[in-house]
């Protein structure tokens, strides 16, 4: 008989209690933490969070063009900005990891770092803004909860680029309308019928997620842990 492995659903069961800004940023992990072998429930219920998170951020930009809020600066400069934040990033680590090992300790761990959080290379920077966004967050997620990997990082490459990314991130989002600084929260009236479809849809989307589950099937629940890590 195949061993059981844990999985408490209950979390999942019932929508979250979002704001906008929450039900966005949240939308947008999700569906980059999608899985490659989702089921067919979690494709059609991700393509209904993504349809709902555009009328969202039509419906908060309208909001804030009505309110006389100041246009948000260029998303093209923003993109750029992080773009050339990260690869500058990569190429202090790429260009420590060339040194001799047996001449500079910090070269093995700089291809380690390599391997950990470039996998693909910079693949991530060609993606749509948003999913990009999302990826940058979790990159930055996993060097926040990695003490040693931040300091061993920040060790090799100094920590001018690191600021930088940190920085370059957060005034993306900023644009993008998935975070924004001193702003007034947005007029929940005005949002609220696409903030409830957006929650529905994430809602519905963790019901298909959990659906999947087979806790005799290790391989089912390392893919839905993965789905809702955000």
């Amino acid at each position: 008989m195949a061993r059981s492995i844990p999985f408490d659903p209950t979390p999942y069961l019932r929508p979250p209690k979002l704001d906008v800004r929450q039900a966005v940023a949240l939308s947008i992990a999700l569906l980059s933490a999608l899985p490659r072998d989702a089921t067919d429930g979690m494709k059609r219920t991700a393509r209904a969070v993504r349809k709902t998170t555009l009328a969202m951020n039509k419906a908060w930009d309208q909001k804030r063009r009505a309110s006389g809020a100041p246009k948000p600066a260029s998303k093209a400069k923003a993109d750029y900005r992080v773009d050339t934040a990260w690869a500058a990033l990569k190429m202090r680590v790429d260009a420590c990891a060339l040194l001799p090992a047996e001449a500079h300790p910090r070269a093995e761990r700089a291809r380690e770092i390599v391997r950990l959080l470039f996998p693909e290379g910079l693949e991530f920077l060609k993606l749509a803004m948003d999913l990009e966004w999302a990826e940058s967050n979790a990159l930055l997620g996993r060097i926040a909860e990695d003490d040693a990997l931040g300091k061993d990082l920040v060790a090799i490459t100094g920590p001018e680029f690191l600021a930088e990314v940190r920085a370059a991130h957060e005034a993306y989002g900023e644009v993008l309308g998935i975070t924004k600084a001193h702003e007034a929260p947005a007029d929940v009236a005005a949002l609220r019928e696409p903030l409830r479809e957006l929650v529905s849809a994430i809602g519905d989307y963790l019901l298909q997620v959990v659906a999947g589950v087979d806790r005799e099937r290790p391989e089912t629940v390392q893919s839905a842990r993965a789905a809702l890590a955000p």
